[in-house]
């Protein structure tokens, strides 16, 4: 059976996930730039009344009326903009960063020697090499454990029978957990 990803780079994001992100980027700025531009059209776009004179004075004092309008217009982008980008950044941070985040609490529940779960996964989120990689390792981690388990539990049982035997035995139990342990490091 043939992998169809074989000899490829696994993808901590779907691709499609990229594609959407950068979708959503570009709609809240296309956005922006719409309402920037309707804005701008409203106002600046009506005729000039009047006679020659009254053209004249409008056009002289155009700045008066404009720059306000326009830096308050480019001000209302600006704010908008950056709050829909903060948005969809922290939507599209939040899945990825989630997982992280429970495989980061695995690993301290890891430490504390308490049993440890796998990582699970909400719907939407990314880095799923990432997770079944890491509860690939869980499982090794927790075969080890439960073999050192076993071994120091056999020395301590064979030392309990015989007390003269103990320290060979205990002995023989760090040699086999020293043979165990070296391929962690």
């Amino acid at each position: 059976m043939t992998d169809r990803n074989a000899g490829k780079r696994p993808q901590v994001a779907e691709r499609g996930y990229l594609f959407r992100f950068l979708l959503q980027l570009s709609a809240v700025f296309a956005f922006g730039a719409l309402l920037l531009f309707a804005t701008l059209f409203l106002f600046l776009s009506r005729p000039i009344q009047g006679d020659y004179s009254s053209v004249f004075f409008a056009l002289r004092h155009l700045t008066e009326f404009a720059l306000p309008m326009v830096s308050f217009s480019a001000l209302v982008y600006v704010l908008l903009v950056c709050c829909a980008t903060a948005v969809v950044c922290i939507y599209a941070i939040h899945k990825v960063a989630g997982p992280i985040y429970r495989m980061e609490r695995v690993i301290e529940t890891y430490i504390s020697g308490n049993p440890v779960g796998t990582v699970s996964f909400r719907k939407g989120d990314q880095a799923t090499v990432l997770a079944t990689g890491f509860n690939g390792f869980l499982d090794c981690l927790r075969k080890d454990r439960r073999e050192w388990l076993g071994i120091m539990e056999r020395a301590e049982e064979l030392g309990r029978k015989d007390s003269a035997a103990a320290p060979e035995e205990m002995g023989k139990a760090v040699a086999k957990l020293r043979g165990s342990v070296s391929k962690y490091r």
